[in-house]
């Protein structure tokens, strides 16, 4: 399986709101090589969201739902605002012919995360979402496969439980330089589950 990394030194010479959304992302749950920094995070998101790019709005409506370290506080009417304002414009990125399948498999990422947490107007659904969190881990989306292995497969969420493929997507995981995957897997072998 081919797993989808970035250049992070390629995406700050763009002037995109994926290359923003993936800049965010990356600063905030420590992906393609870097550590956690909020600040930047933020930085990155609030770019995307001023060039009106969905999956920033999205990012900034989780950021003040979940907080975003001590940058950020809990906001839960700015997140069900930016979340539901989000919703649409990403199914219409989805739907967007001249996109990459890389930033479609993204968006569809976030509608997946839409389905499994019930943001916005969405109401939680497990099954949707795993259906479509396997199709991007499937595509390489390292976070999706981090999913499979500590959420769906583990706690048995839209799939049975099945312990040989949570360990074996959170390996996956773990052997691309996930940092929460490393963390999660050597927490499991200490603790025996």
């Amino acid at each position: 399986m081919q797993i989808i990394k970035f250049n992070l030194n390629d995406l700050l010479n763009q002037n995109t709101g994926f290359a923003y959304y993936i800049l965010g992302r990356s600063y905030d749950l420590e992906e393609n090589d870097v550590l956690q920094d909020y600040s930047k995070a933020l930085y990155y998101y609030q770019k995307g969201y001023e060039k009106g790019y969905p999956l920033c709005t999205y990012s900034l409506g989780i950021s003040y739902e979940l907080g975003l370290g001590d940058v950020l506080t809990i906001d839960k009417d700015k997140a069900k605002k930016l979340l539901i304002n989000a919703y649409p414009k990403i199914i219409e990125l989805i739907n967007n012919p001249s996109i990459s399948e890389i930033e479609r498999v993204y968006a569809k990422f976030v509608i997946g995360a839409y389905y499994y947490f019930g943001l916005g107007e969405i109401e939680q659904d497990y099954d949707k979402a795993f259906e479509i969190i396997k199709e991007c881990a499937d595509k390489g989306h390292i976070a999706a496969i981090y999913d499979l292995g500590a959420n769906f497969y583990y706690n048995g969420k839209g799939t049975d439980i099945n312990y040989d493929l949570s360990d074996y997507y959170l390996k996956l995981a773990k052997d691309h330089g996930l940092k929460r995957a490393i963390d999660l897997y050597e927490y499991r072998i200490k603790t025996k589950r």
